[in-house]
C-alpha cells in the first residue's frame, strides 16, 4: 500500500514537471512561466495564458490537458480510495477487535506499554496467557497491532476505560504506568470495579507503594527496590543465582500456576502422592486450605480438600498442560 501511495504522489509531481518542460521546449519560455502554465492547465483554474501560443503550443495545450487531466484524477480518485478503505479497515478492525474483547474472561488487563508494559505483554504471550493493553498513546499502540495483541485507547483510570477492557471478567490487572499517582488512582477505580481482582502495581518509592497497598493491591512491586534486592541476591549467593539464571534463560522458563481444586473435580480427595505430578515435571509448593492456612512445603500424604488451591512449580509447558487437563 506504501508502494502505490508514494508512486501517486511521484506521478502526481511527475505530471506538472512534464508540462513545464513541454511549454520549455516548445515556446522557450522560462521555467517558471512554465510551470505556472502547466499547473493552471492541469488544475483548470482557468488563469489567462502567460504568454500567447503559437500553433505547435495550443496542440500541445491540448493534448497536455487530455492527458494531464486524465492522470491527475486518476492518481486523486486512487487516492481517495486508498484513503476511504483504510478508514474503513480501520473502522472494521476495530469492531472486530472490540467483539474478541468482549468474548475474552478470565484475561489480564495490561494499563500501560512502556517498557515494563511490554516486557510484560511478552511474557504473558510466551506464556500463552490471554491480555488487554491499555494506553492513551495509539501510536505506540500499533506496535501491540504489529504484534497482534488486543487494545483499547484511552485514559486507564477512567472506568469506562476498564469497562471496555473487560475489568468485569478479568482474571488480573497490572498498573504499570510511569506515573505513582496515575497507578494509585487506578488501583483504586479497578478494586471498586472487581472486589476479586488480582492486582499487580508499580512505584517507584516506599511510600508510593505502601499507598497503592493500601488503595487495594495483592502485590507492589517496586522498580528500584526489585533490582537492588536482584542485585543482592547475586552477590550473597553466585552459584544459587546462576543456577536461577540457567532456569529463567528463553527455553527453561520456571512458571507458577494457582490451581483450584473443585468439589466435583479429579483432584478432591487425594494426596499429592497420588495425584502424580511430578511424573508431569510439576512441583507442588504449597497448599492454600479453603480456610486460608497455607501449608508449605506439604507433605507427599498431605490430602487435598475442595477448594484448596494447588500453588505448582513446573516448567512452561508442564504447566501449560496441568493447566488444560
Amino acid at each position: 500500500m506504501l508502494r502505490v501511495e508514494v508512486l501517486i504522489v511521484l506521478t502526481l509531481c511527475a505530471v506538472p514537471l512534464l508540462g513545464a518542460a513541454g511549454y520549455m521546449m516548445i515556446e522557450n519560455w522560462n521555467f517558471v512561466d512554465s510551470l505556472y502554465m502547466s499547473v493552471i492547465t492541469i488544475t483548470t483554474v482557468g488563469s489567462e495564458v502567460v504568454h500567447p501560443l503559437s500553433r505547435a503550443g495550443k496542440i500541445f495545450q491540448i493534448c497536455y490537458l487530455i492527458f494531464g487531466l486524465g492522470v491527475f484524477f486518476v492518481c486523486v480518485v486512487e487516492e481517495g480510495e486508498i484513503i476511504v478503505r483504510a478508514v474503513m479497515r480501520d473502522r472494521v478492525g476495530r469492531k472486530r477487535m472490540d467483539r474478541a474483547i468482549n468474548a475474552m474472561k478470565d484475561h489480564h488487563i495490561i494499563c500501560g506499554y512502556g517498557r515494563m508494559g511490554q516486557e510484560l505483554c511478552a511474557q504473558l504471550t510466551a506464556r500463552r496467557h490471554p491480555f488487554v493493553i491499555i494506553d492513551r498513546d495509539e501510536v505506540v499502540l500499533q506496535q501491540a497491532a504489529d504484534q497482534g495483541w488486543l487494545y483499547v485507547v484511552g485514559d486507564a483510570t477512567d472506568d469506562r476505560t476498564l469497562q471496555a477492557a473487560g475489568i468485569e471478567r478479568a482474571r488480573g490487572l497490572a498498573a504499570v504506568m510511569s506515573d505513582d499517582a496515575d497507578n494509585l488512582y487506578l488501583v483504586l477505580s479497578a478494586r471498586l470495579l472487581s472486589k476479586d481482582l488480582q492486582i499487580v502495581a508499580r512505584a517507584s518509592d516506599d511510600a508510593s507503594l505502601r499507598k497503592i497497598e493500601k488503595a487495594g493491591a495483592n502485590r507492589v512491586i517496586s522498580v528500584y527496590g526489585a533490582s537492588a534486592n536482584k542485585a543482592a541476591q547475586f552477590l550473597a549467593n553466585t552459584d544459587l543465582e546462576s543456577f536461577v539464571e540457567i532456569f529463567s534463560s528463553e527455553g527453561n522458563e520456571l512458571d507458577l500456576a494457582e490451581i483450584l481444586v473443585a468439589a466435583d473435580g479429579p483432584y478432591a480427595g487425594l494426596t499429592l502422592a497420588e495425584l502424580e505430578f511430578r511424573d508431569m515435571g510439576v512441583l507442588i509448593v504449597g497448599i492454600r486450605r479453603a480456610s486460608g492456612k497455607l501449608d508449605l512445603p506439604p507433605s507427599s500424604q498431605a490430602r487435598v480438600e475442595p477448594n484448596d488451591r494447588l500453588i505448582a512449580l513446573g516448567s512452561t509447558p508442564a504447566i501449560e498442560k496441568l493447566l488444560a487437563r
